[in-house]
């Protein structure tokens, strides 16, 4: 509660001129400002977003002189929503139901259905201004209280807006959190620094990027750009939040200590055509500084010893027509050489890749367009942890410092690795104050986890509790624990194979929906703006995504043989009497457990089980809500 008044108590006596949209890159501007340089208002867009409000407004102003009538209509209306007023509060608040129906359970028997409910709702001010002609400040500061978790009301595979997940107060029924953002740029509008607490995002594909997703979790971060007529150079240093090794069984834990830094440079050989090269690192627990420099990653981290998750990508843009874009970005996580010049793609490429279409039209009610297809192979985004002091050991609470994750959020796409998707989104603006946005989903996802050998399986069985996770998501290990050696063991599944959609059980999800905004007139009291949006999903096998394999069900012990060179495992399952194997080598014998009938019939049971709670279910979600701003 003492938070809680503190918070008011700051907001009230804070006055700026309104607008979030230099710590927002979801903000609808951005969007706008992609069609204004298809279309040729404007060029050389900075690479990483956000921008500076000293850019925003340059941006606006010259659509507001050079655009057709729709699209200064448009940057006007936009230039008075961002720069119109001195101060300005705002308020807003939402309401979200869903009714999820279960079409059948393992037995084919229908089931009721299951409905909630959740209200959120936000308060704060937000705010642009110019501290000197080379340096901006902008800021949202709210304080945001929701009744549930986002994901209660939620649809698959989308990140919640707010950037408040942690360290609630207490309201009676109701969380409270901070939700806020802040950053300060110095420089022009085509050179600058930028540093603060927002979110990050890249790439033509807005909200939907496989290396910066702008729907992310904000970092603390230092972004510096430089954009010319023929290259452009951009890049970031972010401070994230690290999970637990495994989050689902240790949600508590979260360290600081986590680092991602990202860099990109494009080319222009052309008004149409444009290719960008990319790389980004995560590291920790320490910070490394020369990740700084505007130098190639893998050297520099060959220096400590490669032990760093450093990833890279190209994209490639081709413009054949004024408004009209066509994007691929190919992210490479891992690659065997070797193999792909041999023509064997079943090999450990871990790679993910997006191609599509962006359009945006003149003087149409429809003003943006985007077909895309997205892929993300089996163990992408993920990367092993071990506890710390050794290099062949895992532990479940351990916290992990080198997956693709900022606070157990994904930082690139909001798809599981060894998943699909096939997207559709068009908005429609027939007036500045009104809007629709309409998006459809295909996406496909398999738990690499259900395509194990027994080795594998038998490993994951005989782990401890909580050891590891098996959901396939990126929280999941291509690597194991290994007590008899000075590393850790792979995972053979991982790392002999590609993979894709190799299981048996394939979750298939099928998502449709629509929102519109209608924004009231601005008068001196301020402006109300009424939203409503209806989500229809269905779900075929939901469930794919939990964990097959938990260990710590049976229970083993290991002797040391007379001689000091070989083990004996004794596997005692509870029941009268133990069995023993002995002979050969440590390695034979430890393989022996895990192919052995009582270890296996363990994680057939265990499989059957996940098997038996898939099920098929058709999901409805309905929001209604407001946003006043005086």
């Amino acid at each position: 509660m003492k938070k809680f008044i503190l918070s008011v108590l700051f907001l009230t006596f804070l006055s700026a001129v309104f607008a979030q949209v230099s710590v927002d890159p979801t903000d609808v501007f951005y969007q706008e400002a992609q069609g204004w340089e298809l279309k040729g208002y404007v060029s050389s867009l900075p690479l990483i977003r956000p921008y500076p409000n000293k850019l925003i407004k340059e941006i606006l102003e010259k659509v507001i002189d050079c655009g057709n009538r729709q699209d200064s209509e448009i940057a006007l209306y936009e230039y008075e929503r961002i720069f119109g007023k001195k101060l300005n509060l705002y308020v807003n608040g939402s309401g979200q139901y869903k009714n999820s129906s279960t079409l059948k359970d393992e037995n084919g028997h229908e089931k009721s259905s299951k409905n909630f409910k959740r209200i959120n709702g936000e308060g704060g001010v937000a705010g642009e201004f110019s501290l000197h002609p080379l340096v901006s400040l902008g800021y949202d500061l709210a304080i945001f209280l929701e009744t549930d978790k986002f994901e209660k009301t939620s649809p698959y595979y989308v990140n919640k807006p707010e950037d408040s997940v942690f360290d609630p107060a207490k309201i009676g029924p109701v969380n409270e959190y901070l939700d806020w953002n802040m950053n300060i740029s110095a420089g022009t509008t085509a050179t600058y620094f930028t540093c603060g607490l927002n979110k990050t995002g890249y790439g033509p594909f807005h909200n939907d990027g496989l290396a910066l997703n702008d729907t992310g979790y904000h970092s603390a971060n230092i972004i510096f750009n430089v954009s010319r007529e023929m290259w452009s150079y951009a890049s970031t240093y972010q401070i994230l939040g690290a999970k637990a090794n495994n989050p689902d069984a240790f949600e508590s834990v979260l360290s600081d200590g986590k680092y991602l830094a990202f860099h990109v440079i494009k080319y222009n050989f052309n008004k149409k055509l444009s290719v960008s090269y990319y790389e980004n690192i995560i590291f920790g627990p320490r910070p490394n500084l020369a990740y700084l420099f505007p130098v190639p990653y893998m050297p520099v981290q060959n220096i400590g010893g490669a032990s760093d998750n450093l990833q890279m990508g190209l994209m490639l843009e081709v413009k054949p027509v004024k408004g009209v874009v066509w994007a691929t970005d190919i992210f490479v996580d891992d690659l065997s050489v070797n193999n792909v010049f041999k023509l064997n793609f079943d090999s450990k490429n871990r790679c993910a890749g997006q191609t599509g279409l962006i359009i945006t039209p003149e003087n149409n009610s429809c003003t943006y367009m985007a077909l895309n297809y997205q892929l993300v192979i089996p163990y992408v985004y993920t990367h092993w942890e071990y506890k710390e002091g050794t290099n062949n050991i895992i532990t479940g609470d351990s916290p992990n410092y080198q997956n693709y994750t900022n606070a157990g959020v994904n930082i690139g796409s909001t798809l599981d690795p060894n998943s699909d998707k096939v997207s559709f989104a068009a908005t429609f603006q027939p007036k500045p104050n009104i809007k629709v946005d309409f998006f459809t989903n295909f996406i496909r996802h398999a738990n690499s986890a259900e395509a194990f050998g027994i080795d594998d399986r038998g490993e994951y069985v005989l782990a401890d509790k909580n050891q590891y996770i098996s959901d396939g998501s990126a929280s999941m290990h291509q690597m194991i624990s290994n007590t008899n050696g000075n590393a850790g063991k792979h995972v053979n599944q991982a790392w002999d194979c590609l993979g894709f959609m190799t299981s048996d059980h394939k979750m298939g999800i099928l998502q449709s929906g629509l929102k519109g905004q209608f924004d009231f007139p601005r008068t001196k009291y301020g402006q109300l703006s009424l939203f409503a949006g209806y989500t229809f999903e269905f779900v075929h096998n939901d469930g794919v995504r939990s964990s097959i394999y938990e260990g710590g069900n049976l229970n083993w012990t290991e002797k040391a043989s007379d001689d000091g060179t070989y083990k004996i495992y004794i596997l005692d399952k509870g029941l009268p009497g133990e069995k023993e194997f002995d002979g050969g080598s440590t390695k034979d014998s430890w393989k022996m457990i895990c192919r052995s009938e009582e270890v296996q019939a363990e994680a057939k049971r265990q499989k059957q089980e996940w098997v038996n709670q898939l099920t098929d279910k058709v999901n409805n979600y309905f929001t209604v809500g407001f946003r006043y701003v005086y």
